[in-house]
């Protein structure tokens, strides 16, 4: 029933080992209804079933089941994979908060522990809570990047006939605020390969105006995990991957009390990649912050997988040009040997363009305070490139709290988030 949809290309038949798995359309059951299903001869070729060569399979075959009596009704529902729940799916309860609520109503989805091979939207919905049951137990994942599905993406009308646009997001969050994401993970299970465009978000927040929250949750991918506008905290998470795998239009996004990981490039054993490509709006918006954060390197998820070598992971490079600021602050991190000494790939760098401003300064550009390694040694910040080094009362003054970080929200009303 919205006026905008996300379309998407899928991949809906997957095998793994002896396992068929098939997506079904999304929306296409009523509450207490008893369905059969059925599968024509040649779906599946050269198969056999309990010994038997599979040549399909009708409604004498018994594989039924009966749809709950009704949708569930409270503000909390639940979702699980192959227990008893509300939904089978996220997104099954995703329709549900954004068909049967007003926009404002806060609505709580919690997740038990499962594998959940789905792509999400949600639009036009605040304050929705997606709670897991544990962070390394609940993980919603799947393959897609920008060879299936091309472009950071957006949504379309339901009757339109273009091309799918829906992006290469695991998930994609349109004109929402206060969307919070508690103890689960996200898995792109795309990999960097030469022969797919392998730019493969697991979350396109794109809602300029509102805030999200990730609490002891978890984002893997290689390249362009996060893609973030809007206000967001991310506390006592970890973000994944090599490629600028932190990015976006943000006004402000702090990471507290994180872990941010590079690992190896699938592509390349040598390959320390980047951490972020900043494109923030303004040069007054205080963009990406990370705040008491450590920097790690580990394993690759490919089958040729390595660690990231010492000295070869930057901390940001440059879209280039000036139509956006490279606005970034590091403020009391622990960074391993994996980091550049030089720290930033500006001009020249592998071939980077020059950030914007060229030069730095307190309120905008590449910022560095109280940096050290992950035993708590400092580290030499001379050695740092193209970067600013913020003083102590820079620090005080604009980013010792969370308070600071988004005094600008709303229009400078604020934002003070809790644990």
């Amino acid at each position: 029933g919205q006026d905008r949809v996300r379309k998407v290309n899928t991949t809906p038949i997957r095998i793994d080992g002896r396992t068929v798995t098939i997506k079904l359309h999304s929306s296409k059951l009523d509450y207490g209804t008893g369905y059969y299903v059925a599968i024509s001869d040649g779906v599946l070729t050269g198969a056999t079933l309990g010994g038997v060569p599979f040549v399909g399979i009708g409604k004498l075959g018994g594989w039924s089941f009966t749809t709950q009596a009704s949708a569930p009704a409270g503000d909390t529902v639940t979702v699980d994979d192959d227990g008893a729940a509300d939904f089978r799916t996220v997104q099954g309860a995703l329709n549900h908060a954004m068909q049967h609520f007003a926009k404002e109503t806060p609505v709580t989805i919690q997740v038990k522990n499962g594998a959940y091979e789905e792509l999400l939207y949600l639009r036009g919905k605040d304050n929705v809570r997606i709670v897991g049951e544990s962070r390394d137990g609940v993980v919603i994942r799947y393959t897609n990047n920008d060879s299936l599905n091309p472009g950071s993406g957006g949504s379309q009308s339901p009757g339109s006939s273009a091309t799918a646009s829906g992006g290469r997001a695991i998930m994609l969050v349109e004109a929402a605020d206060m969307l919070s994401l508690e103890k689960l993970s996200f898995n792109n299970t795309t990999l960097r390969s030469p022969n797919i465009s392998a730019q493969a978000e697991t979350l396109y927040f794109n809602s300029d105006g509102g805030r999200l929250v990730a609490k002891d949750a978890a984002f893997y991918s290689e390249q362009d995990t996060l893609n973030l506008k809007g206000w967001s905290w991310f506390y006592r998470t970890l973000v994944a991957g090599n490629v600028d795998f932190i990015w976006g239009g943000s006004r402000a996004a702090l990471f507290e009390e994180s872990e941010i990981r590079s690992v190896g490039d699938s592509t390349s054993a040598t390959g320390g990649g980047y951490v972020l490509q900043a494109r923030v709006p303004e040069a007054g918006d205080k963009g990406f912050v990370f705040l008491n954060s450590r920097l790690t390197h580990g394993p690759g998820p490919g089958p040729l997988h390595g660690d990231v070598p010492d000295g070869a992971t930057w901390l940001a490079r440059s879209p280039g040009g000036t139509s956006s600021w490279d606005n970034i602050a590091f403020i009391n991190c622990r960074m391993d040997r994996h980091v550049a000494a030089p720290g930033w790939a500006g001009l020249g760098v592998n071939g980077q363009p020059a950030p914007n401003p060229v030069v730095p300064n307190a309120l905008s550009g590449w910022r560095e305070y109280g940096t050290t390694d992950l035993a708590g040694t400092p580290i030499d910040l001379s050695a740092r490139v193209g970067g600013f080094q913020l003083s102590a009362s820079d620090v005080a003054a604009g980013f010792a709290t969370r308070a600071k970080v988004f005094a600008a929200f709303a229009g400078g009303t604020g934002w003070d988030p809790q644990p």
